[in-house]
């Protein structure tokens, strides 16, 4: 590869990096910044919203302001295949939410993967087209000591929502929200499909070395 080839692909893969990290803006009320982020016509789809990018931005912003209990995101270096104006990313994601079951304070944590679709703009900057959430798998823990939590645990109603998000769900709810029910769960049949258009969206089968991230 040409040096200044290598320098410019470099350049993308840090600003699409950069990109991916800073939906940690919607964690602390930055909403201009986190906007910013997507292209104007851009979609996301994950465990409670599925819509314009613009929608999730202000629907993000009103749960805040209603006093919804705060949601923190930690996230990986992600996994860039650049295909020209195009390209396909994927990081990991811990999503943490406190959450209450009654007089129980409870700490939600989803495992997520971000799979990201992201195209050059016309004014030179990467954007995210469209942001899919997988979900992995998710677990509920007291916030403090509590037998009563392990006698509640029994009762709640979990099964009645796909186990790789079960508990994320049921938090969701008790916030006044509904799972999506389109959700996308690691290794299903809908993961593959949903790779397996973006992979045709990216036009990456025109580059020899592309490969899926």
């Amino acid at each position: 590869m040409p040096e200044d080839l290598h320098i410019l692909e470099s350049k993308s893969k840090l600003e699409i990096a950069s990109n991916v990290s800073s939906f940690a803006y919607r964690d602390s009320a930055r909403w201009e910044e986190l906007e910013d982020l997507f292209q104007k016509d851009a979609k996301i789809s994950i465990s409670w919203f599925d819509g314009t990018a613009k929608s999730f931005v202000e629907k993000s912003r009103l749960m805040v302001d209603s006093g919804t209990p705060p949601t923190k995101h930690w996230i990986s270096s992600p996994r860039i295949t650049l295909c020209g104006n195009r390209a396909l990313s994927e990081a990991d994601v811990m999503i943490m939410v406190r959450s209450y079951a009654g007089p129980i304070e409870l700490d939600v944590t989803s495992y997520t993967r971000f799979y990201d679709q992201f195209e050059l703009d016309e004014d030179g900057r990467w954007r995210i087209h469209k942001r899919t959430g997988i979900y992995e798998k998710d677990r509920f823990d007291p916030v403090g000591p509590s037998f009563l939590f392990w006698a509640a645990y029994i009762f709640m109603p979990l099964g009645k929502y796909p186990k790789e998000l079960r508990h994320l769900a049921f938090g969701l709810e008790r916030s006044g929200l509904s799972l999506d029910p389109n959700v996308i769960t690691s290794g299903s049949a809908n993961e593959k499909i949903l790779k397996q258009k973006a992979w045709e969206w990216s036009g990456c089968e025109k580059f020899t070395n592309a490969k899926q991230p």
